[in-house]
């Protein structure tokens, strides 16, 4: 007797009915699909984060060299522009915080640009500041020097960022 038999080729078996393929081959397109659109959409919103980041970092270096440059006109004594020059220091201060808020509100802790004990420094050199001229007693020399040293300090520390 012949043993031989017609033996076919082996073959990649198929699961399911011809239907159940059809829908299973739309539901691997449309993953596939939805990937892309995904991906697409992540490097978007991580490019958008990062010009933002980047946008917030230039306003706060702008507000600080503002700042730097009024203080560096202000003299050691106390002068008739000495409020104005003072009230113009702190609304950069108030603009850089204020910057540094939206950036912790969109980004979390993470996506904070300046400490807030620099913040607090500041403040507390612009109050001591303010009382002097107000007053006119005490050394503004002394105080002054002290908030040039804040803002150099902040500005030294957005520069190694």
């Amino acid at each position: 007797m012949n043993d031989y038999r017609y033996r076919q080729k082996p073959e990649f078996q198929r699961y399911g009915t011809k239907g159940q393929q059809r829908l299973m081959a739309v539901a691997l397109i449309a993953l596939v699909a939805a990937l892309v659109v995904l991906s697409v959409l992540y490097v978007s919103a991580s490019s958008y984060r990062s010009r933002m980041g980047e946008q917030m970092e230039r306003r706060i270096n702008s507000n600080l060299l503002d700042a730097i440059g009024l203080a560096n006109r202000m003299t050691g004594g106390v002068q008739s522009n000495s409020s104005i020059r003072l009230g113009q220091i702190r609304q950069h201060v108030f603009a850089m915080d204020q910057i540094n808020a939206v950036s912790i509100a969109v980004g979390g802790e993470g996506a904070r640009i300046i400490p807030q004990e620099a913040v607090s420094a500041l403040v507390d050199a612009l109050d001591r500041y303010e009382v002097i001229v107000q007053t006119a007693t005490g050394n503004a020399l002394e105080v002054r020097t002290l908030l040039l040293t804040h803002l150099h300090s902040l500005q030294e520390l957005l520069a190694s960022r």
